[in-house]
């Protein structure tokens, strides 16, 4: 059954509504975007790097999306016309060494680089057949750690990934 449509409607002011929506919506993307750029700046800045473009270009990208990610992966997330592959190998390496990434190692050979949060840990499964991985975030396995604390350890840290066969491969 239909419902009637409401006294006044139009179809050119249901178009209107649409695209003033649309506009919000594009306008809180750019006040989102230009924060992550400014944090990026100032991150950058605090290490003692300058903000060159390729830097940006990974930090927000990085930021954005749920990692880790290969050094190819980086490469298509960031425009391509930013820079060249070698380029972001460096760049990586660079922001891993000063702390704004973190390096990940799976086991099978190929390096995958995330944000280095701080004050935010979490964990990984991949899968052994396409290597897909997916973060965990698991407040009980924190426990060990606070555990750790608890006994008098200082500087406790660890590494915990899980590996296994995601749905699409079994």
């Amino acid at each position: 059954m239909c419902t009637p449509f409401k006294k006044g409607f139009t179809l050119e002011k249901m178009v209107r509504e649409d695209e003033n929506s649309m506009k919000k919506d594009q306008r809180k993307k750019e006040l989102q975007q230009g924060h992550r750029i400014e944090a990026a700046q100032t991150a950058l800045k605090e290490t003692g790097l300058k903000a060159t473009e390729p830097r940006l270009a990974i930090l927000i990208a990085l930021s954005e999306n749920h990692g880790p990610f290969t050094a190819d992966e980086v490469h298509k997330l960031i425009n391509k016309r930013v820079c060249d592959q070698a380029t972001v190998y460096r760049t990586l390496t660079r922001l891993v060494e000063v702390g704004l990434l973190r390096r990940c190692e799976f086991g099978d050979g190929i390096a995958r680089f995330e944000t280095a949060e701080s004050g935010h840990h979490h964990h990984h499964v991949v899968c052994n057949q396409c290597k897909r991985v997916e973060v965990i975030d698991d407040e009980e396995i924190e426990e060990i750690d606070r555990f750790a604390r608890k006994r008098g350890f200082s500087d406790v840290s660890h590494i915990l990934e899980f590996f296994g066969t995601c749905p699409q491969c079994r």
